[in-house]
Protein backbone atom coordinates (compact mmCIF):
# COMPACT_ATOMS: atom_id res chain seq x y z
CA UNK A 1 0.00 0.00 0.00
CA UNK A 2 2.82 2.42 0.89
CA UNK A 3 4.49 1.77 -2.47
CA UNK A 4 1.21 2.56 -4.26
CA UNK A 5 0.78 5.83 -2.33
CA UNK A 6 4.39 6.83 -3.09
CA UNK A 7 3.82 6.12 -6.78
CA UNK A 8 0.67 8.27 -6.84
CA UNK A 9 2.47 11.07 -5.00
CA UNK A 10 5.34 10.94 -7.50
CA UNK A 11 2.82 11.32 -10.33
CA UNK A 12 1.17 14.28 -8.52
CA UNK A 13 -2.14 12.38 -8.25
CA UNK A 14 -2.41 12.68 -4.45
CA UNK A 15 -2.82 15.96 -2.61
CA UNK A 16 -1.59 16.27 1.00
CA UNK A 17 -3.15 19.00 3.08
CA UNK A 18 0.03 19.42 5.15
CA UNK A 19 2.12 20.29 2.08
CA UNK A 20 1.90 23.88 0.84
CA UNK A 21 2.51 24.24 -2.88
CA UNK A 22 3.87 27.54 -4.21
CA UNK A 23 1.32 29.78 -5.92
CA UNK A 24 1.42 29.41 -9.68
CA UNK A 25 1.60 32.39 -11.98
CA UNK A 26 -1.70 33.24 -13.65
CA UNK A 27 -2.49 35.35 -16.70
CA UNK A 28 -5.64 37.42 -16.79
CA UNK A 29 -8.35 36.14 -19.12
CA UNK A 30 -9.32 39.70 -20.01
CA UNK A 31 -12.82 39.19 -18.58
CA UNK A 32 -13.46 40.43 -15.06
CA UNK A 33 -16.13 37.85 -14.22
CA UNK A 34 -13.95 34.92 -15.29
CA UNK A 35 -10.85 36.27 -13.52
CA UNK A 36 -12.83 36.53 -10.29
CA UNK A 37 -13.94 32.90 -10.49
CA UNK A 38 -10.40 31.74 -11.37
CA UNK A 39 -8.72 33.87 -8.67
CA UNK A 40 -6.73 35.81 -11.23
CA UNK A 41 -6.80 34.04 -14.58
CA UNK A 42 -5.61 31.02 -16.53
CA UNK A 43 -2.92 28.74 -15.14
CA UNK A 44 -0.13 27.43 -17.30
CA UNK A 45 -1.08 23.90 -18.40
CA UNK A 46 -4.09 22.21 -19.95
CA UNK A 47 -7.48 23.94 -20.09
CA UNK A 48 -10.49 22.08 -21.46
CA UNK A 49 -13.35 24.16 -22.89
CA UNK A 50 -16.61 22.39 -23.66
CA UNK A 51 -19.11 24.24 -25.81
CA UNK A 52 -21.17 24.33 -28.94
CA UNK A 53 -19.24 25.58 -31.95
CA UNK A 54 -19.40 29.22 -32.98
CA UNK A 55 -20.84 30.73 -29.79
CA UNK A 56 -17.78 32.82 -28.90
CA UNK A 57 -15.48 30.14 -27.48
CA UNK A 58 -12.50 31.37 -29.54
CA UNK A 59 -13.26 35.02 -28.78
CA UNK A 60 -13.02 34.11 -25.11
CA UNK A 61 -9.34 33.25 -25.61
CA UNK A 62 -8.28 36.25 -27.72
CA UNK A 63 -7.31 38.55 -24.80
CA UNK A 64 -5.12 35.75 -23.41
CA UNK A 65 -3.54 35.05 -26.79
CA UNK A 66 -2.41 38.68 -26.99
CA UNK A 67 0.25 37.87 -24.40
CA UNK A 68 2.01 36.04 -27.23
CA UNK A 69 2.61 39.37 -28.96
CA UNK A 70 4.15 40.88 -25.82
CA UNK A 71 6.37 37.82 -25.35
CA UNK A 72 7.19 37.56 -29.09
CA UNK A 73 6.01 33.97 -29.17
CA UNK A 74 3.68 31.94 -31.37
CA UNK A 75 0.05 30.88 -31.13
CA UNK A 76 -0.65 27.53 -32.76
CA UNK A 77 -4.11 26.47 -33.97
CA UNK A 78 -4.41 22.72 -34.47
CA UNK A 79 -7.29 21.25 -36.53
CA UNK A 80 -9.54 24.33 -36.29
CA UNK A 81 -13.15 23.98 -37.39
CA UNK A 82 -13.59 25.82 -40.68
CA UNK A 83 -11.30 28.74 -41.53
CA UNK A 84 -9.75 31.17 -39.08
CA UNK A 85 -10.46 34.69 -40.34
CA UNK A 86 -7.21 36.65 -40.77
CA UNK A 87 -9.23 39.87 -41.00
CA UNK A 88 -10.67 39.22 -37.55
CA UNK A 89 -7.22 38.66 -36.07
CA UNK A 90 -5.78 41.82 -37.65
CA UNK A 91 -8.80 43.84 -36.48
CA UNK A 92 -8.16 42.62 -32.93
CA UNK A 93 -4.56 43.86 -33.10
CA UNK A 94 -2.74 40.62 -33.86
CA UNK A 95 0.23 40.21 -36.18
CA UNK A 96 -0.47 37.24 -38.45
CA UNK A 97 3.19 36.22 -38.21
CA UNK A 98 2.48 35.22 -34.60
CA UNK A 99 0.13 32.46 -35.77
CA UNK A 100 0.71 28.97 -37.09
CA UNK A 101 -2.16 26.79 -38.39
CA UNK A 102 -1.72 23.02 -38.50
CA UNK A 103 -4.17 20.53 -40.00
CA UNK A 104 -3.05 17.00 -39.00
CA UNK A 105 -4.49 14.00 -40.84
CA UNK A 106 -4.93 11.88 -37.70
CA UNK A 107 -5.94 12.55 -34.11
CA UNK A 108 -2.70 11.04 -32.84
CA UNK A 109 -0.80 13.43 -35.09
CA UNK A 110 -2.71 16.33 -33.54
CA UNK A 111 -1.68 15.28 -30.03
CA UNK A 112 1.94 14.77 -31.11
CA UNK A 113 1.99 18.20 -32.76
CA UNK A 114 0.52 19.88 -29.68
CA UNK A 115 3.10 18.23 -27.43
CA UNK A 116 6.03 19.31 -29.60
CA UNK A 117 4.77 22.89 -29.85
CA UNK A 118 4.20 23.16 -26.10
CA UNK A 119 7.62 21.76 -25.29
CA UNK A 120 9.48 23.92 -27.81
CA UNK A 121 9.37 27.11 -25.72
CA UNK A 122 8.59 29.30 -28.75
CA UNK A 123 4.81 28.92 -28.38
CA UNK A 124 2.78 30.87 -25.86
CA UNK A 125 -0.44 28.94 -26.50
CA UNK A 126 -1.65 25.92 -28.42
CA UNK A 127 -5.37 25.86 -29.24
CA UNK A 128 -6.53 22.42 -30.37
CA UNK A 129 -9.99 21.38 -31.54
CA UNK A 130 -10.39 17.75 -30.42
CA UNK A 131 -13.59 15.75 -29.99
CA UNK A 132 -12.18 12.24 -29.60
CA UNK A 133 -11.93 10.70 -26.15
CA UNK A 134 -8.78 11.57 -24.26
CA UNK A 135 -6.88 9.33 -21.86
CA UNK A 136 -5.25 10.44 -18.63
CA UNK A 137 -1.76 9.69 -19.91
CA UNK A 138 -2.36 11.92 -22.96
CA UNK A 139 -3.32 14.85 -20.74
CA UNK A 140 -0.30 14.22 -18.51
CA UNK A 141 2.02 14.33 -21.52
CA UNK A 142 0.54 17.68 -22.57
CA UNK A 143 0.91 18.98 -19.00
CA UNK A 144 4.56 17.99 -18.82
CA UNK A 145 5.23 19.55 -22.22
CA UNK A 146 3.45 22.73 -21.11
CA UNK A 147 5.59 22.96 -17.99
CA UNK A 148 8.76 22.39 -20.02
CA UNK A 149 7.89 25.13 -22.51
CA UNK A 150 6.11 27.54 -20.12
CA UNK A 151 3.06 27.45 -22.37
CA UNK A 152 -0.73 27.06 -22.38
CA UNK A 153 -2.78 24.26 -23.94
CA UNK A 154 -6.43 24.97 -24.70
CA UNK A 155 -8.58 22.05 -25.90
CA UNK A 156 -11.87 23.07 -27.49
CA UNK A 157 -14.46 20.29 -27.43
CA UNK A 158 -18.18 19.70 -27.60
CA UNK A 159 -20.03 18.88 -24.37
CA UNK A 160 -19.11 15.21 -24.63
CA UNK A 161 -18.51 13.67 -21.22
CA UNK A 162 -15.49 11.49 -20.50
CA UNK A 163 -15.80 8.21 -18.64
CA UNK A 164 -13.05 9.44 -16.29
CA UNK A 165 -12.36 12.91 -14.92
CA UNK A 166 -9.34 14.22 -16.80
CA UNK A 167 -6.46 15.74 -14.75
CA UNK A 168 -6.64 19.17 -16.41
CA UNK A 169 -5.88 22.48 -14.72
CA UNK A 170 -9.31 23.78 -15.70
CA UNK A 171 -12.48 22.39 -17.27
CA UNK A 172 -14.93 25.05 -18.39
CA UNK A 173 -18.39 24.66 -19.99
CA UNK A 174 -19.88 27.45 -22.11
CA UNK A 175 -23.34 28.29 -23.42
CA UNK A 176 -24.50 31.28 -25.47
CA UNK A 177 -25.92 34.38 -23.80
CA UNK A 178 -27.20 37.69 -25.29
CA UNK A 179 -24.36 39.59 -23.55
CA UNK A 180 -21.67 36.98 -24.23
CA UNK A 181 -21.41 33.57 -22.63
CA UNK A 182 -22.79 31.56 -19.73
CA UNK A 183 -19.87 29.78 -18.08
CA UNK A 184 -19.62 27.01 -15.54
CA UNK A 185 -16.41 25.73 -13.97
CA UNK A 186 -16.61 21.93 -13.92
CA UNK A 187 -13.23 21.44 -12.29
CA UNK A 188 -10.15 23.49 -11.53
CA UNK A 189 -6.81 22.92 -9.88
CA UNK A 190 -6.62 24.35 -6.40
CA UNK A 191 -10.27 25.40 -6.35
CA UNK A 192 -13.88 24.32 -6.52
CA UNK A 193 -16.45 24.00 -9.30
CA UNK A 194 -18.81 26.93 -9.72
CA UNK A 195 -22.41 27.70 -10.45
CA UNK A 196 -23.26 29.27 -13.79
CA UNK A 197 -22.17 32.88 -14.31
CA UNK A 198 -22.25 35.35 -17.21
CA UNK A 199 -19.13 36.49 -19.07
CA UNK A 200 -19.93 39.89 -20.53
CA UNK A 201 -18.32 40.52 -23.95
CA UNK A 202 -19.80 43.96 -24.64
CA UNK A 203 -16.46 45.64 -23.94
CA UNK A 204 -14.70 43.87 -26.79
CA UNK A 205 -17.51 43.06 -29.23
CA UNK A 206 -20.50 45.38 -28.70
CA UNK A 207 -21.88 44.60 -32.18
CA UNK A 208 -21.93 40.87 -31.41
CA UNK A 209 -23.90 41.19 -28.19
CA UNK A 210 -27.50 42.16 -27.51
CA UNK A 211 -27.58 45.52 -25.76
CA UNK A 212 -29.94 45.83 -22.78
CA UNK A 213 -33.11 47.79 -23.50
CA UNK A 214 -33.39 51.27 -21.95
CA UNK A 215 -35.82 51.50 -19.06
CA UNK A 216 -37.63 54.58 -20.44
CA UNK A 217 -39.54 52.75 -23.17
CA UNK A 218 -43.33 52.69 -22.92
CA UNK A 219 -44.93 49.72 -24.66
CA UNK A 220 -47.86 50.39 -26.97
CA UNK A 221 -51.19 48.93 -25.81
CA UNK A 222 -52.23 45.82 -27.61
CA UNK A 223 -55.01 46.17 -30.16
CA UNK A 224 -58.11 44.23 -29.26
CA UNK A 225 -59.33 41.98 -32.03
CA UNK A 226 -63.12 41.72 -32.07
Amino acid sequence: MNELIELLQHQHLVWQGSIKTPAQKKQSTGFEELDQHLDGGFLQGVTEIRSMEGIGELRLLLPTLKYAIEEQRLVVFIAPRGLISPQMLVTQGFDLQNFLLVYPDKHQDALWTAEQCLRSGVCHSVVMWFDKSLAMHQIKRLQIASEAGNSHQFILRTNKQESLSLPVELSLSLKPHPQGLIACINKRKGGWPSDKFIINMEKYWPMLTLQPLPNNLVPFPKVKVS
